[in-house]
């Protein structure tokens, strides 16, 4: 798609995040930051930002990912070999109990989706260990665990009947498609 094809489908998709109770009690928004061909987060990572919420964005350290805390310049950040904003080094990790302690939306990626929360992700299970991390975390604060959702983002195209998956893959709990 066109870079306006791109934000008018992130668009969609964040009105979609927007409508839904889980973004409304949601403290902090994980977000990812956008290649250059993912549908673009931009317009969902500004609505979490100017209604207050806490937005975090995933950085690799070693072969998984962390989540650090957006600064305003975000957008100024120098690119990586994948042309994604990188976030600095100097930006302290959040741990998955910090995560796993408020109530959080995560916005997951994906080569493909489907309604049964099936990902495709890119093969490393980044986000699939991501997840297994939090679901830990959170089995600490058993019953008093605030809630925690984990939603597709992505385009309506990338909709499909089947992801096939195995007991490494952890399923999501909706989509948000534009």
């Amino acid at each position: 798609l066109p870079p306006d094809g791109r934000t008018a489908a992130g668009a969609r998709a964040a009105a979609t995040v927007r409508a839904s109770d889980r973004w409304s009690g949601a403290v902090l928004v994980l977000a990812f930051l956008s290649m250059p061909t993912e549908i673009d987060t931009g317009p969902v990572i500004e609505a979490a930002l100017a209604v207050g919420k806490r937005v975090a964005v995933p950085r690799i350290e070693g072969g998984d990912i962390a989540f650090v805390e957006l600064t305003p310049d975000w957008r100024s950040w120098p690119r990586d070999r994948w042309d994604i904003p990188a976030p600095p080094d100097s930006l302290i990790l959040l741990l998955p109990r910090d995560i796993a302690s408020v109530p959080t939306l995560a916005l997951v990626p994906g080569l493909a989706f489907d309604r049964s929360g099936g990902r495709l992700g890119r093969g490393k299970g980044y986000y699939d260990r991501f997840l297994a991390s939090i679901a830990a975390a959170r089995d600490a604060f058993g019953r008093a665990a605030p809630p925690f959702a984990a939603i597709g983002f992505g385009y309506a195209s990338q909709l499909v009947e089947h992801v096939p998956m195995d007991d490494r893959d952890r399923p999501l709990d909706g989509l948000a498609l534009g």
